[in-house]
């Protein structure tokens, strides 16, 4: 059974280089900071959540690398949120972002993490969870994302509550959602018992350009 253990500041050196140095859900405006300073403004954005919050994230670390790692927060305090399209959104509700995967893995692997990080937040008494999403666009890109795949948050459970052009917001009511996550799991392993299972790069999708 895959390890999964909180996503604190000092795991930081646990996520890919590229996300390690990458803020911009924890900032506001154009993403030009240096690496440098992108790697300590998340840092400390997690060092002052985790007194009060918990842990932003979960992380399942592999020798050398990440097998797969999902953020969370709640919503106050992702700064991001006050430029994207689609809210307000609830300020006693949590976003779901930033799921990261080794291309190689299978799809089980990160739907495996979201629903660890669902049940998490369901022990926090979180009742509502968002996240952004976006079709999948079929060009084969493998980039650093910022939005989910809408058809993988479709897949497991969450509804879509309004968009934009090609930019969805979706919500998961946890007060219901876990009740069928074991019915879930069953039949989406008879559907990868006889069909390939997509590369996690299939159900990540990046930020239009």
């Amino acid at each position: 059974m895959r390890e999964y253990v909180p996503l604190c500041a000092f795991r930081i050196d646990l996520l890919p280089a590229g996300c390690q140095c990458c803020a911009w859900w924890q900032t506001r405006g154009p993403h030009t900071l240096d690496e440098t300073t992108a790697r300590e403004e998340r840092r400390q954005w997690m060092v002052a959540l985790e007194p009060t919050w918990g842990s932003t994230g979960l992380i399942s670390p592999t020798a050398p690398g990440v097998s797969a790692a999902i953020h969370y927060a709640p919503v106050p305090a992702i700064p991001r949120l006050r430029e994207l399209p689609l809210g307000p959104l609830p300020e006693q509700s949590v976003l779901l972002f930033c799921l990261q995967a080794d291309p190689e893995a299978p799809f089980q692997e990160m739907r495996r993490v979201l629903h660890k990080a669902l049940a998490v937040l369901k022990e926090r008494e979180a009742g509502e969870v968002y996240a952004y999403a976006r079709p999948a666009s079929g060009d084969g890109r493998d980039e650093r994302c910022h939005f989910f795949d809408l058809d993988f948050l479709e897949a497991n459970g969450f509804e879509r509550v309004r968009s934009e052009g090609d930019l969805y917001l979706l919500r998961a009511n946890l007060r219901g959602l876990l009740s069928v996550v074991a019915q879930l799991e069953s039949a989406l392993g008879r559907f990868f018992r006889n069909n390939p299972a997509p590369t996690a790069a299939t159900w990540i999708r990046p930020p239009s350009a």
